[in-house]
């Protein structure tokens, strides 16, 4: 979750600020939509624990083999290197369904001041040695060391373990694919962090998947979280220009774009304001607001998932393209905020910190 900071000048308001004005009761259509997202929430949050558990379970598969070997990488890679590498294969796609289960809630988890908190541990916080944003847990390895406040587990540990982006997670380099020649990312990775990871993710997507099933969405939860989460796609663009699938040097981010990032997190805002709150300005008859926001959200979505279709056609993008398409989404995004906003203070609805 990234810090809300937003200038409400005139010239971000599509319409002009209305009187304020008595708020809506709760409709029929409201509490539908306020229902709807907490079951897409949970029916995802619930694939995001089974998915954690399906890439735990594969990691102490891994960790098995390499224990039977006395913890030599080079003698079970001789021994049972065809199974070793399957088992690489196997655990990057469940980490893969697991992030991914993730980034579809992320836009709403990471909106609300009582789930933010997973957010950090799971896949946006810093380690114990920033001064903000930090992930508050430690994390136990199997074999015992804990690691204080280590950052999040996504992108902080996990995705540099098994993509061997962190040289002090690779243990030995190895030809998983069998061409002759070791490539990137081919290598074996250090059972005990990489299982400590896994368990870590297990534990704490469960235990969100807890907090979502006594979770009663409210008019304000709706608010909340997309005038929180729209606004940081600039972010995320900025981290996309900074990965090594535009050139640059970071651990994190290798496993896949991040645009497949900006695309779940920015759908499940709009899928918030859609559901949510666009009945709060129906009701009210607001239709020449609501159809403005609409209409932002669908242009940023078209934005993002047009320069992800490019990426993935094979064309490269400068950093001064990254940042022009930032400076882009963000304008939009800060536009959507705003009208948001605007409704808020009409219908006198608490923006939640």
């Amino acid at each position: 979750m990234r810090v809300l900071s937003i200038l409400l000048t005139p010239a971000l308001f599509a319409l002009p600020v209305a009187a304020l004005a008595e708020a809506p009761a709760q409709t029929a259509a409201e509490a539908g939509g306020l229902a709807s997202v907490r079951a897409f929430t949970l029916e995802h949050g619930t694939a995001l624990a089974t998915a954690a558990a399906t890439l735990r379970d594969g990691t102490a598969a891994y960790a098995g083999i390499i224990a039977d070997h006395g913890g030599d990488y080079e003698a079970a890679w001789a021994a049972d290197g065809a199974t070793l590498a399957q088992a690489v294969r196997d655990i990057r796609a469940a980490w893969l369904a697991t992030h991914n289960e993730y980034e579809t809630i992320e836009g709403i988890v990471a909106g609300l001041p009582r789930t933010v908190k997973y957010d950090l541990i799971l896949d946006a916080g810093n380690p114990g040695t920033e001064d903000e944003d930090v992930a508050e847990y430690d994390l136990t390895l199997p074999d015992g060391t804990v690691l204080e406040r280590p950052g999040n587990l996504f992108h902080a540990l996990s995705e540099p373990v098994l993509w061997g982006t962190s040289p002090d997670a690779v243990r030995l380099a190895a030809d998983l694919d069998g061409d002759g020649t070791i490539g990137a990312g081919e290598m074996l990775f250090d059972a005990n962090l990489a299982l400590g990871a896994a368990e870590g993710l297990a534990f704490w997507t469960a235990d969100l998947q807890a907090q979502i099933e006594s979770w009663e969405p409210t008019r304000d939860d709706a608010f909340t979280a997309v005038v929180t989460m729209t606004p940081t796609i600039g972010d995320y663009f900025g981290e996309w220009k900074d990965s090594q699938y535009l050139g640059g040097i970071g651990e994190s981010f290798v496993a896949q774009s991040r645009l497949v990032d900006v695309e779940g997190i920015m759908s499940g805002c709009r899928l918030m304001y859609e559901s949510a709150i666009a009945p709060v300005l129906a009701e009210a008859g607001d239709t020449d607001l609501d159809a403005v926001i609409r209409s932002n959200f669908a242009q940023m979505l078209d934005l993002v998932g047009d320069t992800h279709a490019r990426e993935q056609a094979g064309e490269s993008f400068s950093a001064e393209e990254a940042d022009a398409l930032a400076a882009e989404s963000q304008d939009i995004a800060d536009r959507i905020v705003a009208q948001v906003l605007q409704a808020a203070a009409r219908y006198e609805v608490t923006i939640e910190e």
